[in-house]
């Protein structure tokens, strides 16, 4: 369910669950540390090369949800 909602929001339909996982590996670790955001239990990713945001639970690390910066990619 959960890979089906990330692709959806980044626009990945046609990757598959690995394809995916690895594309968001190297969101994660593109992501400059100045445009990572801890707020409570959650970490945010802004990664503006990917135009994507990532939520991952600061716990357990897992990615919760993804979605786009912009709609347009501006």
């Amino acid at each position: 369910m959960g890979f089906i909602r990330i692709k959806k929001n980044l626009e990945i339909i046609n990757l598959s669950n690995e394809k995916t996982e690895d594309y968001l590996k190297k969101i994660i670790l593109s992501t400059p540390i100045d445009n990572i955001e801890s707020i409570g239990k959650n970490h945010y990713f802004r990664n503006h090369k990917y135009n994507a945001i990532l939520t991952v639970n600061s716990h357990t690390f897992t990615v919760i949800t993804a979605k786009q910066i912009n709609k347009n990619g501006l």
